[in-house]
């Protein structure tokens, strides 16, 4: 045991074990984020690409407690481009919590009028049949009503977040 633990220990200095590697991206890169005030998180996730703004997000809402939903407003000024990515994302992952995330941004992109996501057929539908396939049904409501929401919650005094960088 002791040999294993040695050989396992030593593997993982010469190849630099990457542990804080996750589908949200660098774990401590995270914690450092989220170490800050939350004025500076917000002026500073739209320095961030979108891809680690999306990972941020998604690392503030099902890992971090409370969650930062605050964020949402902040990845919804990108707009079409940030629409784009979250299509992507929705093909790919089927987690009940990327899920519940993307029908919270795309809401919140939509309500900001940043991005017509209601008249995006192609993208309704998907966000639809990815919410049908959630296991947790209180996931699953929440969902839900975020997408049932999209294209009836527009403000134009919402489509600015000026706390957002």
């Amino acid at each position: 045991m002791k040999i294993f633990l040695i050989v396992f220990l030593g593997i993982c200095i010469l190849s630099g074990c990457r542990a804080s590697e996750t589908k949200y991206g660098d774990v401590r890169a995270a914690r450092e984020f989220y170490s800050q005030p939350v004025v500076d998180q917000k002026k500073k996730f739209r320095q961030l690409s979108l891809k680690d703004q999306l990972n941020a997000f998604f690392f503030g809402n099902q890992v971090r407690h409370p969650p930062a939903l605050y964020l949402a407003q902040c990845f919804a000024l990108n707009g079409a481009s940030a629409v784009e990515l979250l299509h992507a994302r929705l093909s790919e992952d089927n987690d009940d919590l990327t899920v519940r995330d993307i029908a919270m941004l795309l809401a919140t992109i939509d309500a900001m009028n940043k991005y017509d996501v209601a008249g995006d057929p192609e993208l309704m539908a998907l966000l639809k049949q990815q919410i049908m396939r959630m296991h947790d049904d209180g996931w699953r409501d929440t969902a839900e009503r975020k997408m049932n929401g999209i294209g009836k919650e527009r403000s134009e005094v919402a489509s600015r977040a000026p706390e957002c960088g």
